[in-house]
C-alpha cells in the first residue's frame, strides 16, 4: 500500500515523494510475519528517521542476541555496498521508547548520500496475537507512522506531516465480538460497528439526516450496517455482545472515521475539539458543542457534526416514531405550562423561532 505524504506546514521543505508499506507476509522460517517499508522519490538524502506505532496484538520480534528484527534490505538500490570493505554505506538502528512504538533511524557515519528513488528501505518482523483482534472495533489493525524526517548532506531537513495507513489485510481473523453497553440512567448512546448486525431485543438504532434549528430529527433503522454511525436507545439500558464478520477486502479504505448524515463515528479511539458531544449535564443526554475543549471519543462511539458555522450550543432529539425517547425530551424540558427553547431553557418572551410548550413544538413567526 502506498501512502502519500500529507501537506506540511509553511516554511518546511516539501518532500517530492511517497512513503510505502507492504501488507503482512508470513515467513515460515521465522514463524512470524513481516512487512516492508519503502519510499518513492527522486531526491537524494543522507539519513532518515521515523516512528512506527503498532496496534495491540502486533509486536516486533526480538531476541537477546539479535535485538529487534528490523533489517536493512540487501536488494535495494538505496544502500551502496562496498565490495572491498564488505560494509554498507549506511547503518540502521532501532529502539522501542514505549510499548508498541518502534523508532527507526538510518544514517551514514561518513555523511554519504544515497538516492531515495523507488525502493524498499527495511523489513520489520512481527508476531501476531490473533486473540487481540476479536474485540476490535477496527476492521483492519492500524499501523501509524509519525514524523518521518529526511536529511540531505547539506543539512537540509524534510519534515512531512504525520499520516496513518492500514495495510494489514491477511493473517488477521475477521470475526469480531463487541461489547455494547447503554446506561439505564441515560437510556441513550452512540454506536458504530465494523460489521453488519441485527438489532437485539431492547436496543433501537437511529440515523440523523435532518436538523431544524436546535432540533435533531432521527430516523429508526431496521438493523445496524457496518461502518455506519447511529444514536441508540434502550428503555431499560442494554448490556450485551454483538458479533459479526468485519469486512477486510476493501484495500482502498484507509480511514476509521465514517460520516453518515450529521453523525460521525470512529472505529479507533480519537480526540476531537470540534463538533457536538453526547453528554448529560443534569437535564438528560443532549449533544453539546465541544467549544474547543478536547474530548476523547472511544472506539465504537459517535459525535454530531452539523454543517460548519452552526451557532447552536446544544441539540435535543426528535423522533419520527413514538418511543420512550420522547419521555427523555420531556424530562429534559421539565415542562409546567412554561415555554422553552430547543436547548431546554425557559423563555419568558419568545421571539421568532421554534419552541416547546406542553410537550409540543410551537412556531413563533
Amino acid at each position: 500500500m502506498m501512502c502519500a505524504m500529507l501537506p506540511i506546514t509553511a516554511g518546511a521543505q516539501e518532500l517530492d515523494g511517497t512513503f510505502t508499506i507492504s501488507d503482512l507476509t508470513y515467513d515460515s522460517d521465522m514463524e512470524g510475519y513481516y512487512f516492508t517499508v519503502g519510499i518513492e522519490s527522486s531526491s537524494i538524502y543522507t539519513a532518515f528517521n521515523l516512528d512506527i506505532f503498532l496496534p495491540n496484538g502486533i509486536s516486533v520480534m526480538s531476541d537477546p542476541e539479535n535485538g529487534y528484527y528490523v533489517l536493512m534490505l540487501e536488494n535495494t538500490d538505496i544502500f551502496t555496498y562496498n565490495k572491498i570493505k564488505k560494509t554498507w554505506s549506511h547503518s540502521i538502528e532501532c529502539s522501542m521508547p514505549t510499548a508498541n512504538q518502534l523508532r527507526v533511524a538510518c544514517y551514514s557515519g561518513s555523511n554519504v548520500d544515497f538516492k531515495s528513488g523507488t525502493g524498499d528501505l527495511f523489513i520489520v518482523y512481527v508476531t501476531v496475537d490473533e486473540s487481540a483482534f476479536t474485540s476490535s472495533f477496527s476492521p483492519k489493525p492500524i499501523v501509524k507512522f509519525s514524523g518521518m524526517n529526511l536529511t540531505k548532506s547539506d543539512e537540509t531537513a524534510f519534515h512531512p506531516a504525520d499520516f496513518a495507513c492500514r495495510p494489514f489485510t491477511t493473517g488477521i481473523p475477521t470475526g469480531r465480538t463487541i461489547a455494547v453497553n447503554i446506561s439505564a440512567v441515560n437510556k441513550v448512546g452512540t454506536l458504530i460497528l465494523p460489521f453488519d448486525s441485527e438489532l437485539p431485543s431492547g436496543l433501537k438504532a437511529y440515523s440523523c439526516n435532518a436538523v431544524v434549528n436546535d432540533l435533531l430529527t432521527l430516523t429508526p433503522a431496521a438493523s445496524i450496517e457496518a461502518c455506519t454511525p447511529y444514536i441508540v436507545y434502550a428503555e431499560n439500558g442494554y448490556s450485551g455482545n454483538l458479533s459479526g464478520t468485519a469486512e477486510l477486502s476493501d484495500g482502498s479504505n484507509v480511514t476509521d472515521v465514517f460520516t453518515d448524515g450529521y453523525l460521525t463515528g470512529v472505529l479507533t479511539g480519537t480526540i476531537v475539539n470540534t463538533g457536538y458531544i453526547l453528554q448529560n449535564k443534569g437535564t438528560g443526554p443532549m449533544f453539546y458543542d465541544a467549544e474547543g475543549v478536547t474530548f476523547n471519543i472511544p472506539a465504537g462511539r459517535c459525535y454530531l457534526t452539523p454543517s460548519s458555522g452552526s451557532s447552536v450550543k446544544a441539540f435535543i432529539f426528535d423522533f419520527d416514531d413514538a418511543t420512550g425517547i420522547e419521555k427523555i425530551k420531556n424530562e429534559q424540558l421539565k415542562m409546567n405550562n412554561d415555554i422553552f427553547d430547543l436547548q431546554g431553557r425557559r423563555v419568558s418572551s419568545p421571539q421568532r423561532g421554534i419552541y416547546i410548550k406542553d410537550t409540543r413544538k410551537v412556531v413563533v413567526k
